[in-house]
């Protein structure tokens, strides 16, 4: 097995694992508020938030494992008007500037995370520093993918 693409299991792995992990934590949330609010009349007031926060850190995660499946939508039809020498030019022009922006949100999320350190989220006072950090991870998984993907259209 190349090294290229042990490196693609290490990094996807976790992440699947991850996802799948938050799913479960969601469920558990969401039925335990269920139990306590109908069986016990007596609600809790934090699992529909840290459901809400576990959702979003799924939902971003799993944008990035899409990404790295190739999942994401995409229209070819302008792209195959092109020669071919500009058909292997453009994906790695695509996927430069996805570098880019990826890397910019991952920074930029990551200072507002920081910035938000104080501010305390309503029903389970935490900080919103672990809300936050959802769009600068995920973003830095993606990162590294279009990376490798990058390396794969360079090696091409």
């Amino acid at each position: 097995m190349r090294i290229l693409e042990r490196l693609k299991i290490i990094y996807q792995k976790p992440v699947e694992l991850a996802c799948g992990a938050l799913m479960v934590a969601i469920t558990a949330v969401v039925f335990l508020q269920v139990v306590s609010r109908y069986v016990f009349s007596y609600p809790f007031d934090w699992p529909e938030e840290m459901a809400r926060y576990l959702f979003i850190w799924v939902a971003l995660l799993g944008a990035a494992l899409a990404l790295r499946r190739g999942a994401h939508f995409s229209i070819d039809a302008l792209v195959k008007r092109f020669p071919a020498k500009w058909r292997l030019i453009i994906p790695l022009l695509i996927h430069t500037t996805l570098a880019i922006f990826t890397l910019v949100v991952s920074v930029k999320g990551f200072q507002l995370a920081l910035r938000v350190r104080e501010q305390l989220s309503p029903g389970m006072e935490i900080s919103m520093t672990y809300a936050y950090l959802s769009v600068p991870v995920s973003f830095a998984v993606m990162f590294k993918y279009v990376l490798s993907e990058i390396y794969a259209l360079v090696k091409k």
